[in-house]
């Protein structure tokens, strides 16, 4: 399948740039968590057979993602103000940077290509002679 061509998450709402980013971010999770059950979960959700949304409200994906989550708001709650605003700006600027590679992406040509009225017309033609 091709990338113009792939599905956004359900929660993404048609937004393909947040839905790369989610794709992404399943797939360092899939890498960081072992249990078995939430690999078959993101697998799941890449591959389009289950929308994210009722992924997320499995017991699989809450029992591997609670305690990363839990020791993620720890970690935030450790930053400074300018921290969280560096932070902050990060991600808005990586959006940003999806957003404008998506807006400026070309679209699938998947029309046949017009034929310029100079170009001589074969359709008549027989090969065989």
């Amino acid at each position: 399948m091709r990338e113009e061509d792939e599905a956004t998450l359900d929660v993404a709402r048609g937004d393909v740039a947040l839905s790369k980013h989610l794709k992404n971010s399943l797939g360092v999770l899939r890498d960081k968590v072992d249990d078995p059950n939430f690999k078959r979960l993101v697998d799941d959700v890449l591959a389009g057979k289950q929308g994210l949304r009722d992924a997320f409200t499995s017991d699989a994906f809450s029992a591997a993602l609670d305690p990363l989550v839990r020791k993620g708001a720890e970690d935030y709650d450790k930053l400074s103000e300018q921290e969280r605003s560096e932070l902050a700006k990060t991600g808005e600027q990586q959006f940003a940077e999806l957003r404008e590679q998506e807006r400026t992406a070309a679209p699938p040509n998947r029309s046949r290509p017009e034929v310029p009225e100079e170009d001589e017309d074969f359709s008549q033609r027989s090969w065989l002679e």
